[in-house]
């Protein structure tokens, strides 16, 4: 990878967002019964440990959420910009304003 890549990203797809979100939501669900599980050894490394992915992955899922939501209301914005662009006054019979 060039290092000018480095410098400017391109901002993630809705499609990738989508993606990594439905991964996240699994891999946290399956945190979840780690840690369950995890509370059962008798090795508080080994709880904290999974509790810590646990934390991990509720972070990455909120983050991703809040991420697609974001991107969502840009595009809806950019549809809307371009409407009003198109949109265009319509006379209405009846609603001359010179009459009156």
């Amino acid at each position: 990878m060039a290092d000018n890549d480095m410098d400017s990203p391109d901002p993630p797809s809705a499609k990738a967002i989508t993606a990594l979100l439905r991964e996240a939501r699994s891999l946290s669900r399956r945190a979840y019964k780690l840690g369950g599980t995890a509370a059962t050894v008798d090795d508080t490394t080994t709880q904290q440990l999974a509790a810590a992915a646990c934390t991990s992955m509720e972070q990455l899922v909120h983050h991703l959420t809040a991420l697609e939501r974001q991107l969502q209301r840009h595009e809806k914005a950019a549809i809307r910009g371009e409407a009003k662009g198109k949109l265009r006054p319509r006379h209405r019979p009846g609603s001359d304003r010179s009459q009156g």
